[in-house]
C-alpha cells in the first residue's frame, strides 16, 4: 500500500469513526462534551504510555478512556449537587486532568521529546507511514490505527442498531424513555464510553483539538438536511468521506498536514450548508408570501364584481 494510498484509508477511517457517534451529540447538544474528553484523555495516554512503553497498547486505550469517562460521570455530578452553574461543571473538571497531562509529560517523559503541536493537532501523516503499517503473512492491511478506528467504528455501529430504539427515543424524547422504563442510563453510559475510545484511538491522528471538528462538524451538517434519524447517520457519514477525501487532496496538493485540512474542509462545508439552506428558505418564504398576495388579489377582483 502506497503513502498516499495509507493516508487517504486513515483519514477516511478516522472522519467516519469520529462523526457516527457524534450525530447523538450533536442532537442532544452535547458536542462540547467532546473538547472536555479530548483534553481530559491526555494524562491517560501519558500513563498508558509508561506502564505499556507505546501508545498503540490496550493500556493506553484503557486509561484514556477513563479519564474521559470522568469528564461525563464527575460533570453530572457537579450537575446534581446544584452547586455549579449550568456549563461550568465540564470547564472545572478537563482542564485539571488536561494540567495533570502537562504536568506528567514534563516531569515522567521529559526526556521523551513530544511535539505540542502533535498533542493538538495529531499527526495522520505520521500514522500513515510505511512503519505503521500491519503486515499479514505479507499482506499490507494498512496503518494500525486505522484498523484500529475501523474495529471501533463496527463497534459503536453494533451497538447503535442493537440500542437503536432506546437511542433514537431517549434522544429527542428522554423523558418519555425514562417513564416508559427504558434502560437510559446504560445506554448513555455506554455511547459516551464509546465516544471517549473513539477520542483515544483517534489522538494519534487528530490530536485533542481537531477530533472535535470531526466528531461534531459532519453530523452538524448533516441536521440541516435529514428530517429523520437513518438520514441524517448516513449524511453524516457520506460528509465524513468527503471531507476526509477532499482534505487529503487539497493537503497534497499545497503540501500541508492532512488532518487540519480535514478540519478545514469541514468547515468550509458547514458555512457553505447554512448559507444554502438560509438562502432556501429565503427564496421558499418570497414563494409563499407571492402566492398569498396572488390569493388575496383574486380574493378581492372577485369581491369588487360583486
Amino acid at each position: 500500500m502506497s503513502i498516499a494510498a495509507a493516508t487517504v484509508f486513515l483519514a477516511v477511517a478516522t472522519a467516519v469513526t469520529c462523526a457516527l457517534p457524534g450525530v447523538f451529540l450533536v442532537l442532544r447538544r452535547q458536542s462540547m462534551l467532546v473538547d472536555a474528553m479530548s483534553h481530559a484523555v491526555l494524562p491517560g495516554v501519558v500513563i498508558g504510555a509508561i506502564v505499556s512503553g507505546t501508545t498503540h497498547s490496550p493500556w493506553m486505550i484503557a486509561a484514556a478512556s477513563a479519564m474521559g469517562m470522568i469528564v461525563v460521570l464527575g460533570s453530572e455530578w457537579l450537575r446534581r449537587t446544584g452547586l455549579i452553574a449550568r456549563g461550568a461543571d465540564q470547564g472545572l473538571i478537563f482542564p485539571a486532568l488536561f494540567a495533570g497531562g502537562v504536568i506528567l509529560l514534563s516531569t515522567s517523559l521529559k526526556s521523551v521529546h513530544i511535539c505540542e503541536d502533535t498533542v493538538l493537532t495529531g499527526d495522520l501523516n505520521l500514522m500513515a507511514l510505511p512503519s505503521e503499517h500491519v503486515l499479514v503473512r505479507g499482506v499490507n492491511l494498512g496503518p494500525q490505527t486505522a484498523l484500529m478506528l475501523l474495529g471501533v467504528f463496527a463497534v459503536t455501529a453494533i451497538f447503535i442498531a442493537c440500542t437503536y430504539r432506546v437511542l433514537s427515543l431517549a434522544t429527542f424524547d428522554p423523558v418519555l424513555a425514562r417513564t416508559m422504563g427504558l434502560p437510559v442510563r446504560t445506554v448513555d453510559y455506554t455511547l459516551m464510553a464509546l465516544v471517549a475510545v473513539t477520542v483515544v484511538v483517534a489522538f494519534n491522528a487528530a490530536g485533542a483539538i481537531l477530533v472535535v471538528a470531526l466528531v461534531v462538524v459532519p453530523p452538524a451538517v448533516a441536521v440541516l438536511f435529514g428530517n429523520r434519524l437513518p438520514v441524517v447517520i448516513a449524511l453524516s457519514l457520506v460528509i465524513a468521506v468527503i471531507s476526509a477525501v477532499a482534505g487529503f487532496w487539497t493537503a497534497y496538493v499545497l503540501d500541508l498536514p492532512t488532518a487540519p485540512l480535514m478540519a478545514a474542509v469541514s468547515g468550509v462545508l458547514l458555512v457553505s450548508a447554512v448559507a444554502f439552506v438560509k438562502i432556501r428558505s429565503r427564496a421558499r418564504a418570497k414563494v409563499r408570501s407571492s402566492g398569498r398576495a396572488a390569493v388575496s388579489m383574486s380574493a378581492g377582483s372577485k369581491l369588487s364584481r360583486r
